[in-house]
């Protein structure tokens, strides 16, 4: 029996799990990890605890093994958080926080840039946004007193480096797109979009393919075969996907992935890399909704004396008629890209109960979801949705979105999407791999109040933001 280790260091958590050949999974180890919000926009988390996180992690998975099974992992792949960046130097030593890819620091720089903003997103495929990694890295490149022996880029190259015996200073095509600097046509950092966001290339680590060897990992000596984004490898969770198939992955924010047909994704939509080795590759359409989970979690910094993660199950069976809510929580992603007005109830300065308000604030994410939807569908027919993810875990959250999209709602019993993902992509994309269960379904049935609700939202938000980039 073979075995393929997954490594997923995402927002809140570090995960380590270990699947068999048939993609079963044998133990899974999870170390929680901390998020700082700071003003004016700033998101951190401290760069010690994400490695010292994902090293327990790993050592506990392979400590539950006998010498035999660990004998027999022979493959790792490694998924991280995507526009989250760093700085380091040569020898690994962290010269900054990882500043997370919520954070929006570089905002400035970002409307200084407005006037490029249509060949910067045909260069990298993506809108300009102070979300991604460039501004991030302009504003660490700012910094007084950094070293000669500078190194910075994504997290998942800082990661690599320090998990792996070769120290090697690589990153994968799909984190390496997050970056905004990355020339999505050729696969490679780009000397205009360095030129144009101030960023010296010589700092960022080469770019290679998500299925590449990678080198060993420093304490077990297994191969690391893939590297690849969060997102990405959620794709790829239950081995591959049909191509009329989405994934909706509900977590701190919310993500919509479809396979992309044509040759360039529509202005209102992302272009993403799926997957890419040495002779071929595979793009997304991507829709992205800031304000997910973390729009639950705003809520609930407003209501700190209320469970509002342990309420909601039962709030969303029985509020009939919640209020709306603008959800511009991170600002508005696709298809709009701008930051939106502030996060508020309509009417403007309602404040409903906190159950009418968490059920408002759930359903903003299914519409928020919903519109991302209609746009990949004038691109590419769906028949069917995944959902992964935390608040994939709510059924009547599942329920709300197949009536909403008139599509059946498909939810796998285990969440760890990215982590399934990698693991499929490091052990050689395999035919046989099975998933751990039976798909829960959700059928669409006919919900004209939420229907209503849903054409309310984005008349409002219409109202108050300009014309999305797709009309």
């Amino acid at each position: 029996m073979d075995y393929v280790l997954a490594i997923d260091q995402g927002t809140h958590a570090s995960r380590a799990l270990l699947l068999d050949q048939d993609g079963q999974v044998v133990a899974r180890s999870l170390h929680r990890t901390t998020l700082v919000r700071l003003p004016s926009g700033q998101v951190e988390q401290d760069a010690g605890q994400l490695l010292a996180s994902t090293q327990a992690a790993v050592e506990e998975v392979l400590q539950a093994l006998s010498a035999t099974q660990r004998d027999a992992v022979h493959a790792c792949g490694i998924t991280t958080q995507r526009s989250t960046v760093i700085a380091w130097q040569t020898d690994g030593t962290p010269l900054s926080p990882a500043i997370s890819w919520q954070d929006t620091r570089g905002h400035r720089q970002v409307e200084r840039l407005q006037g490029k903003a249509s060949d910067i997103r045909a260069l990298s495929g993506l809108p300009l946004s102070a979300h991604y990694g460039a501004s991030k890295l302009h504003w660490l490149r700012q910094r007084p007193g950094l070293p000669a022996d500078l190194r910075m880029g994504p997290l998942a190259a800082w990661l690599l480096q320090r998990l792996t015996r070769e120290k090697r200073f690589a990153v994968d095509h799909s984190n390496a797109q997050r970056m905004q600097l990355l020339d999505i046509h050729r696969l490679d950092w780009s000397e205009e979009l360095a030129d144009c966001f101030e960023v010296p290339l010589e700092y960022l680590p080469p770019c290679r393919p998500v299925l590449h060897a990678y080198g060993t990992l420093h304490r077990q000596g297994i191969p690391v075969t893939a590297l690849c984004g969060d997102q990405n490898a959620a794709w790829y969770g239950s081995g591959q996907p049909d191509r009329n198939t989405a994934l909706v992955n509900l977590g701190s924010g919310a993500f919509i992935l479809a396979a992309q047909t044509t040759a360039t994704a529509p202005a209102a939509l992302l272009s993403s890399i799926a997957s890419s080795d040495q002779t071929q590759r595979e793009y997304l359409l991507e829709g992205t909704v800031n304000g997910a989970g973390s729009a639950l979690q705003w809520l609930q910094d407003r209501w700190p004396d209320e469970d509002i993660q342990q309420q909601l199950p039962h709030w969303l069976e029985w509020v009939r008629k919640p209020p709306l809510f603008l959800n511009s929580v991170g600002g508005l992603g696709s298809p709009w890209w701008c930051q939106g007005p502030a996060p508020g109830f309509v009417p403007d300065g309602d404040t409903p109960g906190v159950a009418e308000a968490a059920v408002a604030v759930a359903e903003s994410i299914l519409f928020l979801v919903q519109y991302n939807l209609e746009c990949m569908r004038q691109q590419q027919e769906l028949t069917v949705l995944r959902v992964s993810g935390g608040l994939s875990q709510l059924d009547a959250l599942c329920r709300k979105l197949a009536s909403l999209s008139g599509l059946p709602v498909q939810r796998m019993h285990d969440p760890e999407a990215s982590a399934r993902g990698i693991a499929w992509l490091a052990t050689g994309c395999p035919r046989e791999w099975q998933t751990p269960h039976r798909p829960e379904s959700f059928a669409p049935a006919p919900d004209t109040a939420l229907a209503d609700r849903y054409m309310r939202f984005i008349e409002q938000l219409r109202a108050r933001v300009d014309t999305p980039v797709n009309e």
